[in-house]
């Protein structure tokens, strides 16, 4: 009975407990809720903390098993590398042998193929230079590979060699005209027909050209040298057959780049600037006057002499206008009328002196306008000097060469006036003299009579 009233007792208080846990839970406080929150994040850091462990765990392994491989594959790098130069030492000392053995083997002809790669070089060079290279233009790729080649020259590329030095021999002596491409003046590419002379010359219609090497290309010169006879390079070229004499460059170009270059007449003539086209212009007019002058007096001198032979007076003539005088006063005395004739004299020898000393004159200027240039052009020089240095001779070539040119033409100028003033001055002498002793023989006339 006790049993049973406890058993009740018990049970109600379980069911009150029971109940009242039932209404906690119900209804937690918010103590118990951070409880709660707490619990649940530990459980989470502890997760993660579990699932880091076993990543990094992961990862140690992984580099782990990395490294062993690194290791065992270093080391059959070591050995292979190891095997490699053990190899590459046998490879070297077998290499050894067998070039001594293949030089033994060789003799004379590892000799020879050292003298026909020497001789190929040396032949496309002087090939590649020659003018003959413009119609055999195949041969250069044949000397080419012959000369970079590896292997043993055969009969038949040693044979090749040797036609090859054979025919350029034989276009040594050959006058050959064919058609190729030229390059003109205004930069068309026109096909045309040139000689070739020889190794030496290549030209059309009697004008030079010039071999471009680089390219292999024929062009004309930017001018013509002068002196050379352009008629008979064209009939050598026209005519099948024959003897010709031509103009040759055996510098093949070289003497015509130079010729080329050269100033011509007119050029230099240009170099003397102002002073020397005054000279020039100086000494026409002397020249003219000089010219005019004796041609009068030569004249004159011979109309005297006709006149002196002659029964008539003419009194235009200069003798005759002394026999005519002398008539007109022939009854005055031998003073007065010597005193005529020698007044009679005076008046004509301005006639026949006139412009006589302008020559000298202009003979004496011309080398004063000379040396005049020359001081000019010796300025000229000396400022090229002064503003860049004496590094460079063109600079100061155009100052040279206005005082050289001057002076030259001065003196050209001057030499020839002065003989032809000389040669004038003769004349007017003559006729002066001549007068004269005239006059003296009309005057010893009278006094006879």
């Amino acid at each position: 009975m006790i049993k049973r009233i406890l058993f009740i007792n018990f049970f109600f208080l379980s069911s009150i407990i029971v109940n009242a846990q039932e209404e906690v839970v119900a209804q937690p406080s918010e103590l118990e809720r951070l409880i709660i929150d707490i619990q649940a994040k530990v459980d989470i850091e502890k997760r993660f903390d579990f699932s880091r462990a076993n990543s990094k765990e992961k990862q140690l392994n992984d580099l782990k098993r990395i490294n062993k491989k690194l290791k065992s594959d270093l080391k059959a790098a070591e050995e292979l590398s190891a095997r490699l130069i053990d190899q590459f030492d046998n490879n070297e000392k077998t290499l050894a042998e067998l070039e001594e053995k293949l030089t033994l083997k060789l003799g004379n002809l590892g000799e020879m193929f050292g003298v026909v790669k020497q001789v190929s070089g040396q032949t496309r060079g002087e090939f590649k230079n020659s003018i003959t290279n413009i119609d055999n233009p195949d041969r250069d790729s044949f000397l080419k590979n012959l000369a970079e080649s590896k292997k043993l020259p055969d009969l038949s590329d040693i044979s090749a060699l040797w036609i090859e030095l054979v025919k350029e021999i034989r276009n040594a002596e050959t006058i050959k005209v064919f058609t190729t491409n030229v390059l003109t003046a205004d930069g068309n590419n026109d096909e045309l027909e040139i000689l070739r002379i020889g190794t030496f010359q290549i030209l059309h219609e009697g004008k030079f050209l010039k071999h471009l090497i680089d390219t292999n290309q024929v062009e004309f010169l930017p001018s013509q040298p002068d002196g050379v006879s352009k008629r008979k390079l064209r009939n050598l070229q026209n005519d099948s057959e024959g003897v010709f004499t031509v103009d040759l460059d055996p510098t093949r170009g070289a003497i015509l780049d130079k010729l080329i270059q050269k100033k011509t007449f007119f050029q230099r003539i240009a170099d003397g600037g102002l002073v020397g086209y005054v000279i020039i212009l100086l000494g026409l007019g002397g020249v003219a006057l000089a010219s005019e002058r004796i041609y009068v007096l030569r004249n004159i001198l011979t109309d005297i002499k006709e006149q002196e032979g002659s029964q008539t007076v003419d009194p235009e003539n200069l003798l005759g206008m002394l026999i005519q005088t002398a008539n007109e006063n022939i009854n005055e005395s031998l003073d007065s009328l010597e005193l005529i004739l020698d007044e009679k004299i005076q008046s004509i020898t301005p006639t026949i002196e006139i412009r006589v000393k302008a020559i000298k004159l202009i003979a004496t200027v011309a080398p004063l306008l000379g040396l005049l240039g020359t001081v000019i052009g010796m300025i000229e020089t000396f400022q090229a000097i002064t503003l860049f240095g004496t590094g460079d001779p063109k600079l100061m070539a155009g100052g040279i060469s206005q005082a050289l040119v001057t002076t030259m033409l001065g003196l050209i100028v001057a030499a020839p006036l002065l003989f032809m003033h000389s040669y004038a001055e003769n004349y007017s002498k003559t006729i002066i003299s001549f007068l004269e002793e005239k006059a003296s023989g009309i005057v010893a006339n009278k006094i006879k009579n």
